[in-house]
């Protein structure tokens, strides 16, 4: 039996209730504190791994470099096989920044960076962009001529095919040179890496078939 002024043994007491609240409150504001901060952390994870990948891959295109000047075409898969790694360990960096960033800002898959594949042109090269190399076909014949005639006729033409050889290997180095080092920039972006990296195959098939 309670009194006027009293209250039953097991009712709440206001002011207990309001310090549970304010108690379950402060909990959820650290935990949001931690998880944000996490969130963070990760993001500045991705960001140190994508710089490490930039410093790597600009490397390897210094390496590069040296090979197609030295035309030692067998040497440059393993440089192309070391882009393609770490341009997959960017991918998979960036794939956790994105559901970071959705998890922060509240951002979907629909929402593009400003750096999207479209800024990543691929540059294209094909054989038949290459300048052709000329036969004994595109050589004059005047016809009635002496040795020495016929002799200057093949050192001229071989002169003419070297040259031709020399600027299809200059344009097919510059063009995998190229498009390899758009990759590395392009890190950042892995859709646009992939096609770059892509390229950089083709670019490489070409210019080997320069040089052999």
């Amino acid at each position: 039996m309670t009194t006027t002024y009293g209250t039953a043994p097991d009712a709440e007491v206001p002011g207990d209730r309001e310090d549970d609240d304010l108690d379950q409150s402060l909990r959820n504001i650290e935990q949001a504190v931690r998880t944000a901060q996490r969130a963070f952390d990760e993001i500045g994870r991705c960001n140190r791994l994508l710089d490490h990948a930039q410093e790597s891959g600009d490397e390897t295109i210094r390496e590069l470099d040296v090979l197609l000047r030295g035309r030692e075409h067998a040497a440059v898969p393993a440089l192309l096989d070391r882009l393609d790694a770490l341009a997959a360990e960017v991918a998979r960096s960036e794939a956790d920044r994105t559901v970071v960033r959705r998890v922060l800002f509240g951002e979907d898959d629909n929402d593009e960076p400003a750096d999207t594949h479209g800024t990543w042109t691929v540059p294209r090269l094909t054989a038949d962009d290459l300048p052709r190399i000329p036969t004994v076909h595109d050589v004059e014949d005047p016809g009635d001529s002496t040795l020495e005639d016929m002799w200057e006729r093949d050192q001229a033409l071989a002169s003419r095919q070297h040259e031709a050889r020399r600027e299809r290997n200059r344009i097919a180095a510059d063009h995998l040179r190229t498009v390899s080092a758009r990759a590395v920039d392009s890190f950042g972006t892995p859709s646009a890496t992939a096609a770059l990296l892509a390229e950089t195959r083709q670019a490489y098939a070409l210019w080997a078939s320069c040089v052999r």
